[in-house]
């Protein structure tokens, strides 16, 4: 647990905080960081963002005690229950907690897999959409190719056929393009250490595995073959 100072608590005041932690039952042992044992603190956990660190001034950097609990005495209720009294004293501007940082976690997570979920329908509809429109526009600029076709006696399967190859290589491009787009998106991020800094958060940053790219390639396959069908059948 960590309790944040506000920027104008006195010796006194932070004694005072000090001394009600320390009566606390289940405590394992406190310690406190100034402004500047503060930013050594953080530079030690986000090495990736030394660089930015150096650049800002230990003055503006908050004070704060960090709270070592028991393992025997930890639990939500007992976490929760010190929550409040802490956040009841005076001088203190915030207290931080796992089990909060974890609530938080999980409801970004939730959020992040609805949303995902509400995206990954749209962008479904949207290329079934997209085939759809690209092959009824083949077939209007091809039509007198189609009925010459027709007229010679080809079958609807033949003349269909070439229409999936078609929509299905411009899926495939299509696949390509956004892989490669989001795997670059994911190198920027680690190569300005993103990842250093949401790892604090235990939030981590990893790239689709081989499975995870089969499966949006095989549902977008689908897709274009689905978009190509119901384009088609207009017309055959």
């Amino acid at each position: 647990m960590i309790v944040f100072l506000k920027s104008g608590a006195g010796k006194k005041n932070r004694q005072n905080i000090i001394n009600f932690i320390n009566k606390i039952n289940g405590i394992k042992k406190i310690k406190y960081y100034g402004n500047k044992s503060s930013m050594e603190f953080l530079s030690k956990r986000l090495k990736n963002l030394k660089s930015v660190l150096k650049n800002i001034n230990p003055k503006v950097m908050p004070s704060f005690i960090k709270i070592h609990f028991k393992k025997s005495a930890v639990s939500a209720i007992f976490l929760s229950n010190i929550y409040l009294r802490l956040t009841s004293l005076k001088g203190i501007k915030l207290v931080y907690y796992n089990k909060m940082l974890e609530n938080k976690i999980m409801q970004f997570m939730f959020f992040t897999k609805v949303i995902g979920f509400i995206l990954f329908l749209f962008l479904l509809i949207l290329s079934v959409f997209i085939s759809y429109s690209a092959i009824k526009l083949i077939i209007l600029r091809k039509q007198n190719e189609i009925e010459i076709l027709k007229l010679i006696g080809a079958t609807d399967g033949y003349i269909r056929i070439p229409m999936f190859i078609e929509g299905e290589i411009g899926t495939v491009l299509a696949f390509l393009v956004s892989i490669s787009l989001l795997y670059s998106i994911y190198k920027i991020f680690i190569f300005y250490g993103f990842d250093g800094f949401l790892n604090f958060f235990h939030i981590k940053i990893i790239f689709l595995n081989s499975v995870q790219i089969a499966a949006v390639f095989l549902i977008a396959l689908i897709s274009g073959i689905a978009g190509t069908y119901l384009s088609s059948r207009k017309f055959f």
